[in-house]
């Protein structure tokens, strides 16, 4: 789902930007003082974009529902896995020379 998400936010990025460049390039050379404007546009087009990436990539409004179990035991839920407590500790072999080995209880 993140992928399709990620592919149709680059996508419309894409397009934008090529729209953007078509929109925007001027037919002559025209010294005039758009700087406002331009400001504006881009702060105009920081928060619409902000605001839906951030909606695309917003929590769902409500959590998914836990495993109940049978039915007869509504708070059951299975017993979590068992994982043994490991650890490296440092050996000697019977030359002398010392090596890391992992040791589990």
């Amino acid at each position: 789902m993140w992928t399709t998400m990620r592919k149709l936010v680059v996508t419309g990025l894409v397009a934008l930007t090529i729209a953007g460049t078509t929109i925007a390039t001027a037919s002559q050379a025209e010294a005039h003082n758009n700087f406002g404007r331009g400001l504006a546009a881009g702060i105009a087009g920081a928060v619409i974009g902000g605001a839906l990436i951030a909606g695309a990539t917003a929590p769902p409004a409500y959590a998914a529902p836990m495993y109940a179990g049978p039915a007869y035991e509504p708070g059951y839920l299975p017993p979590p896995p068992y994982y043994p407590h490991c650890h490296v500790v440092w050996r000697q072999n019977a030359w002398g020379d010392m090596y890391r080995t992992r040791v589990c209880d």
